[in-house]
């Protein structure tokens, strides 16, 4: 048995065995206690906040075409020729 089929296999069983045994310890973690008994987290409130700044943040910013037309002036047209008719 070459090295890389010996690593193929044992690459191979690690995914098999050692993926979901981590996923499922990470969900029990998730899930033993309350949410906001969990360090780091503020519960659902400081969840909703959150996203309220979010989308503020977002709505203020200036869109592209904002940053374009104070880029590139509009530009003239043919029939202004700065003569009054």
């Amino acid at each position: 048995m070459t090295f890389q089929i010996a690593l193929s296999v044992i690459l191979a069983l690690l995914m098999l065995v050692g993926l979901p045994a981590v996923l499922i310890g990470s969900a029990i973690a998730h899930f033993r206690g309350r949410g906001s008994d969990r360090q780091g987290s503020g519960g659902i409130s400081a969840g909703i906040g959150a996203a309220m700044r979010e989308l503020d943040r977002v709505i203020t910013r200036p869109s592209v075409e904002h940053q374009v037309e104070t880029e590139r002036r509009t530009l003239i047209r043919e029939d202004d020729n700065g003569e009054d008719k």
